[in-house]
């Protein structure tokens, strides 16, 4: 059932249209690879993912130089450590806040998060299900690249026990097409 769940979920984004010829407007705006360290010492986890934004056309000008755009991101990933390797998919919501031309934009994300694996050695994360919400920073040094850093919280809401959350620092680079 996990391996078919995981499947299923990670394939949502083989529906997602990759450029706006597809779709009339919808299409992945960037695509990267982020990669996270955990950022507590209880446990020693490292994540790789790939990850995309689909543009929604949704923005709305709050002031004058103040951009809030809303996308959705798709994640495809591994967290590995203390023996265990588990794969990943994530889709949810991304809020970015634009300064006019400045070229760092704050970025907000909430969302599910879905793992074939929920125990490493002795640390359990305590479900499959979980919820993944960061904060952070994008710098766009080019009109094609862009770098960024999050903080990210994982943890399943207390809906299943332990909840124990697992904080990481990633960076990530990224293509804007």
């Amino acid at each position: 059932m996990k391996t078919v769940t995981l499947v299923t979920f990670a394939s949502l984004s083989g529906f997602l249209p990759l450029s706006a010829a597809d779709s009339g407007g919808s299409h992945f705006s960037d695509v990267g690879i982020r990669m996270g360290i955990d950022a507590e010492d209880r446990v020693d986890l490292v994540s790789y993912e790939l990850f995309g934004t689909v543009d929604m056309d949704w923005s709305w000008n709050l002031s004058d130089g103040l951009r809030l755009d809303l996308d959705i991101e798709t994640a495809l990933g591994g967290l590995s450590g203390e023996g265990e390797t588990a794969v990943y998919g994530r889709i949810a919501p991304v809020a970015e806040l634009h300064m006019g031309d400045f070229p760092v934009t704050l970025v907000l994300s909430s969302g599910p998060s879905l793992y074939s694996e929920d125990a490493f050695d002795s640390y359990d994360i305590g479900g499959n299900f979980q919820f993944t919400s960061s904060f952070g920073l994008n710098w766009d040094f080019d009109d094609a690249w862009s770098v960024g850093y999050r903080f990210q919280h994982t943890s399943n809401a207390g809906i299943d026990d332990p909840n124990p959350g697992l904080e990481m620092h990633t960076v990530s680079i990224a293509y804007t097409f």
